[in-house]
C-alpha cells in the first residue's frame, strides 16, 4: 500500500500531466539555467581579464611612479649642488682651508636627511671635504666623468657607483673670479631604505639593475638578467613577465630600462605576488558559482509554487468552461491574481455576462412580440368597433340635433338635450382616440418654431389651469431652432400630456414647461406635481389600454409616446420627490420618413 508521503509526491507533480506546464519548466531552464552557466564562465573570463589588466595597469603605474621619484631625487640633487656651490664659506673652504665652521654647517645640512653624499673636489678631482664620512677624505676622482663636467664648469647628473656605492649624483662647479676652482656633489644612495621606501610607495616588491646584476631589492631571486632581457631593454622596450619566481613564489614583475645620455645603465623591476591575487580570484568565483546555485535552486522552487497556482487557476478555467450551459445562469470564475489566467477569466465572465444579457433581450423581443400580437389583435378589434361604434352615433347625433331644432322651441328639453350631444361627442374623441392608435394617418412635415404649439395647446387648457387651482410655470428658450415636425401631431401630444397633468392634481399643484437646447437634440420638459406614494415606471406610463382613471381608455400616454417616435425622437419619464416629468427629445433638422 503506498505512503501517504508518496501520495503527497505524486499530487505535487501531477501539475506536470499539462504540457504548459512542461513548457514553463524547459523555459525556466532556458531562461535560469543557461544565462547561470554562461554569466558564471563569463564573469570568470571577465575576472580573468580584468585581473590581468589591472595587474599590468598597477606594475605600469608603480614603474612611472618609480622614475617619477627618480627625476624628483635628481632635481633635488642638482637644486642642492647648484645653490650651495655659490655659497661663500664653500669657496672661502677651497681657497684658505677646511675650517671648524665649514664642517659643523655641511655636517649639520646632512643631518637633515635631504641627501645621502655630500662632497666637495679641488681642481685635481681630489675630495678635500665628505660630508657624510668626513674622517674619509683624499682619493682622487679625476677619472670620473660627472667630476669632469663639474670641474669643465658645467652642472650635471648621472648614475655613479663610489666608496658609499650606487647613487644618484648631481655636481656644479664652484668658481672664484671667474675661474672654477672646484666641485661640489650632492647624491642620493640606491640603498635599502631606497627600495624600502618605493616598496611602501608603490605597494610592490622592486629592485635597481646595473647592466645585468641585481644591485639592491626587497626580493629575493632574479639575481642577473638573461642576454635577451637585456637585449630588449637596450632596446627600450618594458617587459612584462608572469610566474616570475621571486621570494619563492610566482610574482607578475616589470622591467624598465634607465637610459642615460641615450645609453643603456641598468633597469628597475617591480612586481606583485600571483598567489595573492589568485586567491582572491578563487574565492570570488566560489562566491559566483555558490550565488548561481542558489539562484537555481530558488528559482526551481519558485517554479514549483508557481505551477502549483497556474495549476489551480488553469483548473478553475477548465471547470468553468466545462459547467457552461445557454439553458441556465453560470457561475463567474473568480481569480485573484492579475494573471494570464485573471485576463482569460475576466473575458470568460464578460461572455457569460453578455449572454445573459442576449438572453434577456431574446426574452423582451419574445415579450415584445406576444405584446404586439396582443396589441395588433386589440387594434384591429378596436377599429372594428370603432367603424361600428361611429356609423350608429353619427345617426344618433344627426337625429338629436333635428329634434332639437324641431321640436324644442323652448327651454323645456334644452338643457337635457344639450348634456345628450356633448356625451356624444365625448365618445365620438373616444372613437377617434382607438381609431388614431389603430391606424395612424399620414404625417405633415414643415420647420416650425414649436413655442407657438406649446402655447397654443395652454391657452386652450387655461380654463381647465384655472378651474384646478394649478400654479403655471412656463421656461422657453429663445434661442431654440426650428424644428422639422408635423405640428398636428405634436399638438395632439403636447395636449395628452398637459391634460394627463391635469387631472393628475384635482386638488391644485405645479405645472411646468420649459425647453433647451442641447447640441443636435431639443429637450422639452413638461413636470407636474405628484403626492402618490405610488412608483410608475415608464414600461407601465406608455402601456396602450392601462389607465388608473375611472374614465379614459389608456391611449392618451401610448399615442403620445407614438408621434414622439414618429419624429425619431425620445419620450422618457422620471420621479422625483413631489414631482413627475416627461423628458421630450426631439432632433434638430431630422429628415423623418414617413410612416403609413
Amino acid at each position: 500500500m503506498a505512503s501517504p508521503r508518496w501520495k503527497t509526491g505524486v499530487m505535487m507533480f501531477r501539475f506536470l500531466n499539462y504540457k504548459l506546464n512542461r513548457k514553463i519548466l524547459f523555459a525556466f531552464f532556458l531562461i535560469i539555467l543557461i544565462p547561470g552557466v554562461f554569466s558564471f564562465w563569463a564573469n570568470y573570463y571577465t575576472r580573468y581579464k580584468t585581473v590581468r589588466f589591472e595587474t599590468e595597469l598597477r606594475l605600469r603605474d608603480g614603474a612611472s611612479a618609480y622614475f617619477n621619484e627618480f627625476e624628483t631625487i635628481k632635481e633635488k640633487c642638482l637644486a642642492v649642488a647648484s645653490v650651495y656651490s655659490k655659497k661663500s664659506f664653500i669657496t672661502d673652504s677651497l681657497l684658505h682651508g677646511i675650517s671648524e665652521q665649514f664642517e659643523n654647517e655641511i655636517i649639520d645640512f646632512y643631518k637633515m636627511n635631504l641627501l645621502d653624499i655630500i662632497e666637495i673636489e679641488d681642481t685635481d678631482g681630489k675630495v678635500i671635504f665628505r660630508g657624510h664620512n668626513p674622517s674619509i677624505s683624499g682619493d682622487v676622482k679625476i677619472d670620473q666623468p660627472l667630476i669632469r663636467e663639474g670641474l669643465e664648469g658645467k652642472i650635471g647628473v648621472s648614475f655613479e657607483h663610489g666608496k658609499s656605492g650606487f647613487a644618484i649624483r648631481a655636481v656644479a662647479p664652484i668658481e672664484y673670479n671667474g675661474r672654477v676652482i672646484g666641485s661640489f656633489m650632492a647624491g642620493s644612495l640606491f640603498s635599502r631604505d631606497f627600495v624600502n621606501y618605493l616598496k611602501t610607495l608603490t605597494l610592490m616588491d622592486n629592485g635597481i639593475y646595473r647592466g645585468e646584476s641585481k644591485i639592491i631589492a626587497t626580493y629575493q631571486g632574479l639575481e642577473n638578467l638573461d642576454g635577451e632581457t637585456i637585449s630588449r631593454l637596450k632596446a627600450g622596450e618594458t617587459i612584462i613577465r608572469r610566474n616570475q619566481i621571486l621570494n619563492n613564489g610566482r610574482y607578475s614583475i616589470i622591467l624598465e630600462p634607465i637610459i642615460l645620455k641615450g645609453d643603456y645603465w641598468g633597469a628597475v623591476c617591480l612586481g606583485i605576488s600571483v598567489e595573492s591575487s589568485d586567491k582572491a580570484f578563487k574565492y570570488f568565483n566560489h562566491q559566483i558559482a555558490v550565488i548561481v546555485t542558489l539562484g537555481v535552486l530558488i528559482a526551481l522552487l519558485i517554479y514549483f509554487f508557481l505551477a502549483r497556482s497556474i495549476n489551480a487557476s488553469f483548473m478553475k478555467i477548465i471547470s468553468g468552461f466545462s459547467d457552461f450551459s445557454f439553458d441556465y445562469p453560470n457561475d463567474e470564475i473568480t481569480i485573484g491574481k492579475n494573471d494570464i489566467f485573471s485576463i482569460i477569466a475576466s473575458h470568460y465572465n464578460l461572455l457569460i455576462h453578455r449572454i445573459d444579457l442576449y438572453n434577456q433581450r431574446i426574452k423582451k423581443l419574445q415579450d415584445d412580440l406576444i405584446k404586439s400580437a396582443r396589441l395588433a389583435t386589440a387594434g384591429q378589434v378596436a377599429a372594428g368597433l370603432a367603424h361600428e361604434i361611429r356609423n350608429p352615433l353619427s345617426s344618433i347625433k344627426m337625429m338629436a340635433q333635428i329634434v332639437r331644432a324641431r321640436h324644442l322651441k323652448e327651454s323645456a328639453g334644452e338643457e337635457e338635450m344639450t348634456i345628450i350631444l356633448e356625451e356624444i361627442d365625448r365618445i365620438n374623441d373616444k372613437v377617434k382616440e382607438l381609431l388614431e392608435f389603430s391606424h395612424t394617418t399620414r404625417m405633415d412635415f414643415t420647420d416650425q418654431d414649436i413655442h407657438p404649439i406649446i402655447e397654443g395647446v395652454l391657452k386652450l387648457l387655461s380654463y381647465l389651469i384655472e378651474q384646478n387651482g394649478i400654479d403655471l410655470s412656463i421656461n422657453l428658450d429663445s434661442n431654440l431652432p426650428e424644428l422639422y415636425v408635423d405640428s398636428e401631431k405634436l399638438r395632439i401630444c403636447f395636449m395628452n400630456l398637459f391634460v394627463n397633468a391635469i387631472q393628475a392634481m384635482p386638488d391644485g399643484g405645479q405645472l411646468s414647461v420649459s425647453t433647451r437646447s442641447e447640441h443636435e437634440w431639443v429637450s422639452i420638459r413638461i413636470c407636474n406635481t405628484w403626492n402618490s406614494d405610488e412608483s410608475l415606471s415608464a414600461e407601465d406610463l406608455f402601456e396602450p389600454f392601462l389607465t388608473t382613471k375611472k374614465e379614459g381608455t389608456g391611449l392618451g400616454l401610448a399615442i403620445s409616446k407614438l408621434e414622439i417616435e414618429r419624429h425619431q425622437g425620445k419620450i422618457d419619464v422620471f420621479q422625483k420627490e413631489g414631482e413627475i416629468c416627461f423628458d421630450i427629445r426631439l432632433p434638430v433638422n431630422s429628415v423623418t420618413g414617413e410612416i403609413g
